[in-house]
């Protein structure tokens, strides 16, 4: 775990796909809460084949030295896009956030005050005003998981949490198995590696439109190729970080 001072920089990764509508508020609300505050610190857009607009944005700011446009021609998918930008990032913590202006960015200090103790920071989103099925699934989701892993945790799958260097050095040479849902992925990989996970509470929004990443009409398809994985997943980690898990 890597011991930091109240001024050590972060690396802010953000994922973009189709965000035009979004993604110019989001770059100057990171720039004025975060990196202006944390000297060092960087935003990484990962941005992934998008065609509504959303590069021409970013490309007005990446003259910014403090922001890096990653993008390709065609889609890598969430997760590449994901572990590609990890990749790339420089400072002792990585701080991660869902686009869509789901979250506020001043629950960042939240994280960021007690990432110090901890390899894995978590926003729970316990105060939400997003759909209620959107809700229900979460909650049915955490409960399998925490059934199916026979492990503690909480709102596994939140976009709003700080990684260690560390952790993400070791999550970014791993092989991951699933393409939705990565971010519950990476939390359990992150609690059977024996690493410390803390949560703190985060507001959450109802994003404008619709989901970008999961869609109503997709949110089946992804539920149901998590669980299909899950048996994959089970076996990797208890041969992995935790062979008693396997019993």
């Amino acid at each position: 775990m890597t011991n930091l001072s109240n001024n050590d920089p972060v690396s802010v990764i953000i994922t973009a796909y189709n965000e035009a509508d979004t993604i110019e508020n989001e770059i100057l609300e990171i720039d004025n809460k975060i990196l202006s505050t944390l000297s060092g610190s960087e935003l990484i857009i990962a941005e992934d084949g998008s065609t509504d607009g959303t590069k021409d944005i970013i490309l007005k700011y990446v003259r910014d030295r403090r922001i890096i446009h990653l993008t390709s021609s065609q889609r890598k998918g969430y997760a590449k896009a994901l572990k590609d930008a990890m990749k790339v990032a420089k400072n002792p913590h990585i701080f991660f956030s869902d686009t869509g202006s789901k979250f506020d960015f001043d629950d960042f200090w939240k994280l960021y005050n007690i990432c110090d103790k901890y390899d894995l920071v978590i926003g729970l989103r316990l105060k939400r005003s997003d759909k209620l099925y959107r809700r229900f699934l979460t909650f049915a989701y955490n409960f399998f998981l925490k059934k199916y892993f026979n492990v503690y945790l909480k709102d596994a799958d939140s976009g709003f949490r700080i990684y260690s260097r560390e952790l993400i050095n070791k999550l970014c040479s791993e092989e991951w198995i699933n393409t939705f849902l990565i971010g519950s992925e990476l939390t359990l990989r992150t609690i059977f590696s024996g690493c410390k996970v803390g949560y703190v509470e985060v507001a959450y929004r109802e994003r404008t439109g619709l989901s970008r990443g999961l869609p109503p009409h997709r949110i089946i398809k992804a539920v149901t190729s998590v669980l299909k994985n899950f048996p994959e997943l089970k076996q990797t980690i208890s041969s992995v970080y935790y062979p008693k898990l396997s019993g």
